[in-house]
């Protein structure tokens, strides 16, 4: 953690079907605008939920859910929010 710039999050349980980690990271604009960046770094052990990931609910499901959370929260969005970055005031 560096406050006010990254945090990083890990599932610290072996015994879960998946884990991994999520970076987040805020980068000062100028003028109130922050651009954020959340990377999800995930792990799928077992081979079913792996193929339901994949083939059904798609990789990057979690992340757009948890973007358009932020959204709901920061609702003055200069650029669109997508896997990546994205600008807030």
């Amino acid at each position: 953690m560096v406050p006010e710039r990254l945090l990083v999050g890990r599932i610290a349980n072996t015994d879960l079907p998946f884990g991994g980690s999520w970076t987040y990271e805020l980068e000062p604009k100028g003028d109130g605008v922050t651009a954020v960046r959340v990377t999800e770094d995930g792990e799928v052990y077992n081979p079913i939920f792996r193929f339901v990931s994949r083939f059904v609910m798609g990789h990057d499901t979690t992340i757009r859910q948890y973007l358009a959370a932020v959204a709901t929260r920061f609702p003055a969005v200069d650029e669109p929010i997508e896997a990546g970055a994205a600008a807030h005031r």
